[in-house]
């Protein structure tokens, strides 16, 4: 992959845009078994590679994500820390010990770090620990489903419906099945909205990968000796693209999920795949990563722009600006910024101006719809004087306007 600088772009002095729609639709469709997939960004949150994105789908245990935020949500609020020990309620332990639907056994006679469970939760995928770390952060199992269903629609997701810690279906809830509902129901998101759960998680509590990167942890059995939970994640060691993690499901019908942390081009993406058949959802995960890297560049969007000022001192009083810091881009060969818009920030748009004071923003759209799709918001340039500005003579102010028509007529 490439590296381009974007310098001909257009700008349209009309003013930030709000409140504008854009089509969802990812820089390239990648071909793929798997029912569906997306790539995304994790800086800009570009929507990279997708396909199928918006049909939910059942996540298994990709649904402990949604755990892991809210506990690490808790630590961040003072509520507990990793070190702080907990104990599992024993309904709890004694789901976790059925070996038909646990892996890991827990104890209602000792005490669990919240980190060791959080580990046993990421790593070994265990359910107990899940459901511990639920109760812990909310109280309940039913009051878990209306604070994750909360946080989801905070992000956008609505009528999520989570019914599982864990990611269980109804059917496979043991004593914790809600009589009420159907059997067959489960946790079911698109893979856009797993990547949502996911992106948010990674950039909020970046100290994740200390635990989603373990190929391998210790965790305490019942009887006080430590058992080897193995990373269900087989990308962590056998893929050429270095992953840090996060998570892998496994429905009981609908296949194989995971969803991964890597890089392309030094640029931090999230990946994820849903109900790929079994053991494809870790090769289907690279096979995305291989047709972005042969698909698109990385196009830097970087250009000067200049903007009319009416008091400045530069010549028709147009002033310089250059971006703070550039963006970045996935996109096809030859697909270019050619529509912005432009902001001039109103507290400062009168002279005079510092050297590199902060002046527009400019909010960046392309023709190619392809290009705006993103799980926030559009990306934008904040552009800063590329030099000293002074206040032009008043005299000068006076007869610009009418230097300014002259030129437009002859």
């Amino acid at each position: 992959m490439k590296i381009k600088i974007l310098k001909g772009v257009t700008v349209l002095l009309l003013g930030l845009i709000l409140g504008q729609s854009f089509a969802q639709a990812a820089a390239i469709t990648p071909t793929s078994a798997a029912p569906a997939e997306i790539t995304v960004d994790v800086n800009s949150g570009q929507v990279i590679a997708s396909k199928n994105d918006q049909e939910r789908l059942p996540i298994a245990s990709v649904s402990k994500l949604i755990v892991i935020y809210l506990v690490e949500q808790a630590i961040q609020s003072g509520q507990f820390t990793h070190t702080t020990k907990v104990k599992v309620p024993a309904k709890i332990a004694a789901f976790s010990q059925d070996s038909g639907v646990a892996n890991v056994e827990l104890s209602a006679e000792r005490t669990y770090t919240i980190e060791q469970l959080e580990s046993a939760a990421l790593v070994a995928s265990a359910n107990g620990a899940a459901m511990a770390l639920a109760d812990q952060v909310c109280g309940s199992q039913d009051k878990f489903y209306q604070v994750a269903n909360q946080l989801l629609t905070s992000w956008g997701i609505k009528n999520a419906n989570i019914i599982s810690a864990s990611g269980l279906s109804e059917n496979d809830m043991g004593s914790f099945r809600n009589q009420k509902l159907d059997a067959s129901l489960e946790n079911k998101l698109s893979a856009r909205e797993v990547a949502m759960i996911a992106w948010h998680l990674v950039r909020d509590y970046p100290q994740i990968f200390k635990l989603t990167n373990q190929k391998e942890a210790e965790f305490p059995k019942p009887d006080n000796s430590n058992q080897t939970m193995k990373n269900t994640n087989e990308l962590l060691w056998s893929s050429k693209y270095q992953f840090k993690g996060l998570k892998t499901g496994t429905t009981v019908h609908d296949g194989q999920n995971v969803v991964g942390y890597t890089q392309l081009d030094k640029i931090p993406v999230l990946t994820v795949v849903l109900n790929a058949a079994e053991g494809q959802n870790f090769t289907e995960t690279e096979n995305m990563l291989d047709q972005i890297k042969n698909q698109t560049n990385l196009v830097k969007v970087t250009a000067r722009q200049q903007i009319y000022i009416k008091n400045a001192k530069n010549k028709q009083g147009l002033v310089e600006l250059e971006p703070q810091k550039a963006i970045t881009v996935f996109a096809k060969e030859r697909q270019l910024a050619t529509k912005q818009t432009f902001k001039v920030n109103s507290e400062q748009a009168e002279a005079p101006f510092n050297r590199h004071q902060w002046l527009a923003i400019q909010r960046v759209l392309f023709k190619n719809e392809a290009l705006n799709d993103y799980l926030g918001e559009q990306p934008s340039l904040r552009y800063q004087t590329v030099n000293k500005v002074k206040v032009a003579n008043p005299i000068v102010m006076i007869f610009r306007p009418v230097v300014a028509w002259f030129e437009k007529v002859f």
